[in-house]
Formats: structure tokens, sequence, C-alpha cells
């Protein structure tokens, strides 16, 4: 029998089980994950960040549950929640094969979130809110563990490539909760429950669209492998494979310059940065 092929709007649906096994998670991705530091170096320095919650923490491509990696590199033993056991338990996996220490947490729907009033500095979520049951609920809880400060992205409805996939031909939306990433649907409700909100833009304004695929695949199904190798400048060398995991193994321990030399986009003009960002985000500080 023939497998089916994921689904090509948000493929990690069905394919996350595959990042465990191989981690190579592609350059778009590692990108992403470069980017959510400087986020997280920021809030540190700033508001002197000491405990952080995760949750959801499925939602980004790649490998599962690691966005926090940052957080425990700098001293700071971050919460991890997920809602699939089996996701939770190979997460944990990754944590201790890089020697770094977390708490992970299994919930069914994050509504409870099992933790104490004001348990946590800053909570956040990327690309995640989608998986939530029930948006309110869930942001009620939010407010209830958090002290600080609240940071969520959710994917760029406005940009070229969501919207590419999101009506391309024959495309089967997959069961998610769309209305969820809408911010009309979060920012005010945040706002009621007492939540300035301080800071909100675009970000993740690589050189690549936004498709769900390996940049590498990407770049070889337009018979542009030679530009991929341009833009690593491995001209001459086989292309590696590229991993958070290797950046916190200290397999390669300047993957953050090697993919950050494509920041100087995330300044591009205003009417390209809305058309061609991935994310948005959205920084919420206790009012």
């Amino acid at each position: 029998m023939q497998k089916n092929k994921p689904n090509f709007f948000f493929p990690i649906i069905e394919t996350w089980p595959e990042y465990f096994k191989n981690p190579d998670e592609g350059l778009g991705t590692v990108y992403e994950r470069m980017l959510l530091h400087r986020f997280f170096a920021r809030f540190h320095e700033q508001y002197d960040i000491r405990s952080v919650l995760e949750a959801p923490s499925f939602g980004m491509t790649g490998v599962s549950g690691v966005n926090s990696l940052w957080w425990a590199q700098h001293g700071i033993k971050p919460v991890v929640v997920d809602n699939n056991i089996d996701r939770l338990q190979k997460t944990r996996q990754i944590w201790e094969q890089l020697k770094l220490d977390a708490q992970f947490i299994f919930t069914k729907d994050f509504i409870p979130l099992p933790f104490d009033d004001q348990s946590f500095d800053f909570s956040f979520n990327f690309a995640a809110l989608w998986f939530v049951p029930e948006l309110q609920g869930f942001l009620d809880e939010l407010n209830r563990v958090t002290k600080k400060i609240i940071f969520i992205s959710v994917p760029n409805r406005f940009g070229v490539g969501y919207q590419l996939r999101l009506h391309w031909p024959s495309m089967q939306k997959p069961d998610l909760h769309f209305k969820h990433i809408k911010s009309k649907n979060f920012v005010s409700y945040l706002q009621k429950l007492g939540w300035q909100l301080t800071e909100k833009g675009y970000f993740d304004v690589p050189p690549w669209p936004d498709f769900p695929l390996k940049k590498e695949i990407l770049f070889d199904r337009l018979k542009l492998g030679f530009l991929l190798k341009l833009l690593k400048g491995k001209q001459n060398k086989p292309i590696q494979r590229t991993s958070i995991v290797d950046y916190f193994s200290g397999v390669r321990p300047n993957l953050d310059r090697e993919v950050l030399k494509f920041g100087f986009l995330e300044k591009a003009p205003w009417p390209i940065r809305p058309l061609w960002a991935h994310h948005q985000y959205y920084i919420f500080k206790k009012a």
C-alpha cells in the first residue's frame, strides 16, 4: 500500500516523528530558531527572566519541543508542555542527549495548565495557537500563571507563501483552529485580562518563500541547488545537515552565525515584510 503524502499546508502534523530519527531540520527551521534566540536574549536582559513556560511546545517544524533549549543553556530550567505523550518522551530524550535540563509536562488540552498562580516570569509559544482547542480558556490560564511577559508568534496569514498554500489547487486544509491565529482573537482578550501589547511586528523574512519544505529540498526541486550552495558558502564541500541539535551539542557551534547572515532581510522595508515574512509576533507585558 502506498503511503499517503503529508498535507502540504502543514506537514509537520504527520512528519514530526521523522525528525527524532534524523534531526536534519533544514536551513529555514534553524533560521527561525536563531531569530527566536534573539528575542529570548532581549527578554532575559530587559525583564530579568528566571522562570519560563513554553505551552504548547508543538507547532514549529523540525525537532519538536526544543525551542526552549536557549533558556536551559543560560541557566534557567524551562517547563515544556505538550499534549502528545509519545512526542513528549522523545523530546525528553533529545534534551537528555544534549545534557540540558527541563521539566516536561503532559496535558490533554492545555486547560487547566497544572501550575500555581504566577509561576512563570515568561510564557511563550511559536506557531502553536491553532493546536489549542479552546482559545480563551487557554489565555485565561496563561494570564493566571504568568507574571511578566507573554510572547506569542503566529504564522503570517497575509504572506505570499501562506496564501499560496492556503489556496493551492486541491489543497485540503488540516484540522487546525485557524481562527485562533487571527490577532483580533487573542490580542483584545489578553488586553481585557490586563496585559499591555507593547510590541508587534513581522519577522522571519529570509530569501526563500514560506513553503513547508526543507529549503534544501525546495531549492533542488526548483533546480536552484547551486544557489543554495552559494548561500551556504559550501561551493566545494558537501552540504551538511542543518539542525539546532548540532548547535547545542557543540558539533556546529558557529551555526548561528552561518544562518543569521540572512538576518539583514529582517529590516526590509515595510511593504516587503508583510508580504514575505513567515511569522508575526506579539509581546505582552503585565499592565
